[in-house]
């Protein structure tokens, strides 16, 4: 049987988990749109400094290497979502 403390925890992250989703989804969206500009303009998938800006906001969070991980694997997903879109052209 699970703990009252550990149910309303779990309680409390679910519309937490379903908000990220809907960002998550919204970004790849912009991600895709990103990308075709990008073909349009003929400018290179990754911008490695727009990376490091994004990633140098991470460290203001006090789980920064958490965050710092899962957005590393974000930007990364949203190159192969521009790369999809480069390849379909």
């Amino acid at each position: 049987m699970k703990s009252k403390e550990l149910m309303r925890m779990r309680k409390e992250i679910d519309p937490l988990d379903e908000t990220l989703m809907s960002l998550l989804n919204k970004r790849a969206d912009l991600s895709k749109a990103i990308g075709e500009i990008k073909i349009k303009e003929n400018l290179p998938i990754q911008n490695k400094q727009r990376e490091k800006e994004i990633l140098s906001k991470t460290g203001k969070f006090d789980n920064s290497k958490f965050v710092c991980s899962i957005f590393t694997k974000i930007i990364r997903e949203s190159r192969k979502i521009q790369e999809e879109k480069w390849k379909s052209q």
